[in-house]
This record gives structure tokens, C-alpha cells and sequence, in this order.
């Protein structure tokens, strides 16, 4: 009789061993699943994100406007926020602002690239609390912002492009 004990006490033990090599492999499959093959990181993402921000905005603001005696749009920036004095023509016909001239710019820079691609986006042109345009809609959620300081004689306009995301 005793002899019958020990093979059941034996199958048990590996059975369990068992029980514990299959728990142990279910637990590597969830491993593997969620942490080997998660998505990569998003800091690569919000990197790229910023530097077309920064991209954009340098070239932006360097952008010569012929219609307006060749001036850059960070000077039609600058007079919009102290008077607002220059006019030039727009793609209409009908002379524009500064402010409104370097927001259709914007525009069209905008629409050809970001939209196109289907990214969102807000441009902003700010002179201490007073808004000087926008162009975009305000992003919800997470986004990635660039701003640029422009000096005028008014103080120090910030123009801020948020890429949504």
C-alpha cells in the first residue's frame, strides 16, 4: 500500500512543476506583448513635432512679400504691433494691413503644408496680452509648441505656432 502513494505523490509534484513552467511561459507572453512590442517612445515624435515648429516659424518670418516693397513678414509683424501703417495688396486685389497681410501669408503657407498633410495647428502673434492675429484652431489636448520673440519698438511680440497631437 505504500508503495501506491508515492508515484500519486509523485505525479503531483509534476504536475505542479508543471502548472508553474506554463504561468511562467503565459506571463512571458504578456511581457513580450505589452512592453517588447509597445509602440515606440513618443519623444521621437514630439522632437520632429518642435523642430518643424522651429522650421516653420524661421521660414515664416524670413518670407519676403513682394507686394509689400520686399518687406520680410517679421517686419509687417513688427508694424502691425506699433501702428499698423503699411498697406499692401492682397491676393484679392483689396489692400490689406500688416497684421492681416502677414496672416494671409500665413495661410497660404499653412494651407499647403499642415493641411494638406492633415496636421492641426494654431499661429499666434501676440503683443503682451493683446492678440495681433490667429490663424488655426487651438489644439485640445496634447501639442507642441514654438515661440519666437520678435522686438518692435511697441515691446516684444511673441509668435507661437502650436502643432496639435
Amino acid at each position: 500500500m505504500e508503495r501506491t502513494r508515492y508515484p500519486k505523490k509523485s505525479q503531483m509534484e509534476i504536475l505542479g512543476l508543471a502548472i508553474v513552467i506554463v504561468l511562467l511561459i503565459l506571463g512571458m507572453v504578456f511581457v513580450v506583448k505589452f512592453i517588447a512590442l509597445k509602440k515606440p517612445s513618443t519623444i521621437k515624435q514630439e522632437v520632429a513635432q518642435s523642430e518643424l515648429a522651429t522650421g516653420y516659424l524661421s521660414t515664416y518670418l524670413g518670407t519676403s512679400v513682394a507686394e509689400c516693397n520686399g518687406l520680410s513678414i517679421s517686419e509687417l509683424i513688427q508694424d502691425c504691433a506699433v501702428n499698423g501703417g503699411i498697406t499692401c495688396p492682397s491676393a484679392m486685389g483689396d489692400p490689406l494691413s500688416s497684421c492681416d497681410k502677414a496672416k494671409e501669408v500665413a495661410s497660404i503657407i499653412f494651407s499647403r503644408t499642415f493641411d494638406k498633410w492633415k496636421v492641426r495647428y494654431e499661429l499666434r502673434a501676440s503683443l503682451s496680452s493683446q492678440s495681433l492675429f490667429k490663424l488655426g484652431d487651438a489644439c485640445k489636448g496634447q501639442k507642441r509648441s514654438k515661440t519666437f520673440p520678435i522686438p518692435s519698438r511697441a515691446g516684444t511680440i511673441s509668435l507661437t505656432l502650436d502643432i496639435c497631437g
